[in-house]
């Protein structure tokens, strides 16, 4: 039987990759660069890329291929593909927590009840999901429905936020 050939080679580097088995992807890789050249070895150093920035979430090894890729001077979708890969790396590095998750810095910590009040709320049969402590009627079916209560400006500005806030208020 015929040895497989770089070609071969590399589309089954390509299905590693898709059934994401990353280590795989890196070791057959890794055995593959060390035989080819052109534009067949950036294809191989833009999966290892994608593999180490997507498989891994390790962008400064990734931003290593890409930056490979972009001196090797290949096709140009090839560089396309690997500058894309690099902005992307880039910005990951760039980034913290916080400016990933900006609403995170928006929403305060829910207030914890004293012991003693925790202490007299009923125990939830079902652990981990909340129990309705009393049904309302809804407003249509009442038969003084009163209006609901306007939203606050700051209850406004989180609603446009895409925040969703429940307001519980006293009748």
């Amino acid at each position: 039987m015929p040895s497989p050939t770089p070609e071969d080679q590399y589309a089954a580097l390509e299905r590693l990759y898709s059934e994401r088995r990353w280590a795989e992807v890196e070791a057959s890789a890794d055995v593959l660069l060390a035989e080819i050249e052109g534009d067949l070895r950036s294809r191989v150093l833009l999966l290892l890329g994608h593999t180490r920035l997507y498989g891994f979430n390790d962008a400064g090894v990734a931003a290593e291929h890409y930056r490979q890729v972009l001196a090797a001077e290949p096709e140009a979708l090839l560089v396309g593909i690997a500058q894309e890969g690099l902005n992307q790396c880039l910005a990951a590095e760039e980034s913290s927590p916080a400016d990933a998750m900006p609403w995170l810095e928006q929403i305060t910590a829910p207030e914890v009840a004293s012991p003693k009040v925790a202490a007299q709320e009923p125990q939830p049969r079902f652990p981990g999901f909340a129990q309705p402590v009393e049904i309302f009627e809804s407003l249509e079916k009442s038969e003084n429905p009163e209006p609901p209560t306007p939203l606050s400006p700051k209850e406004s500005a989180e609603l446009a936020k895409g925040l969703l806030g429940v307001v519980i208020r006293p009748n």
